[in-house]
């Protein structure tokens, strides 16, 4: 989505903009195969790679390296082109192929920081092989060095670069006032258009759902991988099961999808079965029933269908009628010093649509939650209670909820606007030294 938003604004302001991508996570563009598309102005080439957040590590592995070789291959072909690349990581693999045009036609590249790598890979538990921590390190010093600029998503991002760089600033003879003129931090955004509130939306939305007026829908959206800290989502529903007024909504997919507390709300848990307070379904207990798989549902109500719903991958549109219709926005990672830096795209679609956050962890955006009333944080030892207990109050306040809706949307329009800082990545790409 920060590639399409950004790359249209590019070819309104008159740049002509090509993308290499692959159709992991956007279902519309697997029958392209390796067809040119053309959307709003921006030439899209698909890769063939095949990706999913369920793959084992030697898969993805196998996948990133696999988009790197179609990728470099177009680079190789068509790279003499190009006035500029703009390469995004993760996964790092993406520095390959704009090194390859770098040293090879001379194209200058931004190299895009979205997700920290390796460092998010190693803190995740995903990259433990010392030899692939030990390329990815060369591989990413080798992108810092030679990139014409570096544009992160977070200021914790910006720092942790600026670290990386710094072991190397008396070798490189470079000043820390050099770099820092190199780095800059452009985070997630958000897209006041698309995700505003909608009155009417909601109220379909919400009505074609069953939830009541009195009802607040508090929504988790995303990745649901070992990066999410979904224990601590279990353990918010489990604290908030026996209240009638708060709902949950579950969109999104991930390895960790079929957590106990999830896959109650699937109907593909329990074929299309209820589960009881025991935690078998309303017939014989099958197979694929989360009772069966030992998990403890003690705290299930009889009728959990309706207070926990399962959505799974949904496309980006039906993600927004749903963050339309919800009352709170669910944010969490794991509690790794790392995951402080995240720039999640579901807290900038939460808060253009006025939805209050909250959040299972410490966050760089904290300040700004402080400043717009708009996020409570939760930073005990017990996070999973503490947000149960945080969405509680909410549900007794809904005047406090309105208002904290509304410091978001201002928070929306007044920091994070994608317009807004569209703006600030023209500046960036005007002091690269475009190839003419």
């Amino acid at each position: 989505m920060r590639t399409y938003e950004f790359a249209r604004r590019f070819v309104r302001a008159g740049h002509a903009v090509d993308v290499v991508c692959c159709a992991g996570y956007d279902d519309s563009l697997r029958s392209a195969g390796r067809k040119l598309l053309t959307v709003d102005g921006v030439r899209v080439f698909v890769s063939g790679t095949v990706y999913s957040s369920h793959m084992s590590f030697f898969r993805r592995v196998m996948s990133f390296l696999r988009f790197m070789a179609d990728t470099l291959w177009f680079v190789l072909r068509n790279g003499k082109q190009y006035d500029l690349c703009i390469a995004s990581s993760g996964p790092l693999t993406m520095a390959v192929p704009a090194l390859i045009g770098c040293w090879l036609w001379r194209v200058p590249f931004i190299f895009e920081v979205i997700d920290v790598w390796p460092d998010s890979a190693i803190a995740s538990g995903v990259l433990k092989n010392p030899v692939l921590k030990w390329l990815s390190f060369r591989l990413e010093a080798l992108a810092y060095r030679y990139a014409a600029a570096i544009v992160t998503c977070s200021d914790g991002m910006t720092a942790r670069v600026e670290r990386k760089q710094g072991k190397k600033w008396k070798n490189a003879q470079r000043s820390r006032e050099e770099w820092g003129k190199k780095i800059v931090t452009i985070s997630n955004c958000c897209d006041l258009e698309t995700c505003a509130p909608d009155e009417a939306v909601r109220r379909d939305v919400r009505s074609k759902y069953g939830v009541c007026d009195d009802q607040m829908v508090v929504l988790y959206s995303g990745a649901m991988g070992r990066s999410n800290a979904m224990e601590d989502v279990a353990e918010a529903v489990a604290g908030t099961a026996t209240d009638e007024r708060i709902v949950w909504w579950f969109a999104g997919d991930g390895p960790y999808c079929d957590h106990p507390v999830v896959a109650m709300g699937s109907v593909k848990a329990c074929g299309g079965q209820a589960l009881d307070a025991r935690g078998t379904c309303d017939g014989e207990t099958c197979g694929e029933c989360p009772a069966a798989q030992g998990f403890n549902l003690s705290f299930v109500p009889t009728k959990w269908s309706q207070k926990v719903r399962w959505f799974g991958r949904m496309a980006k549109e039906d993600v927004v009628s749903l963050v339309c219709a919800a009352d709170v926005n669910v944010v969490t990672f794991r509690h790794e010093p790392l995951f402080y830096e995240n720039s999640p795209n579901k807290f900038f679609d939460g808060i253009a649509a006025g939805l209050p956050a909250v959040f299972n962890r410490s966050t760089w955006l904290e300040p700004w939650l402080r400043e717009y009333d708009c996020g409570i944080v939760c930073k005990g030892e017990r996070p999973g209670e503490e947000m149960a207990e945080a969405l509680r109050d909410l549900a007794d306040d809904p005047e406090r909820r309105q208002r904290m809706g509304a410091g978001a949307r201002r928070l929306a329009e007044e920091v994070f606007s994608r317009d807004r800082l569209a703006e600030v990545y023209f500046g960036v790409i005007a002091t690269t030294g475009l190839r003419s």
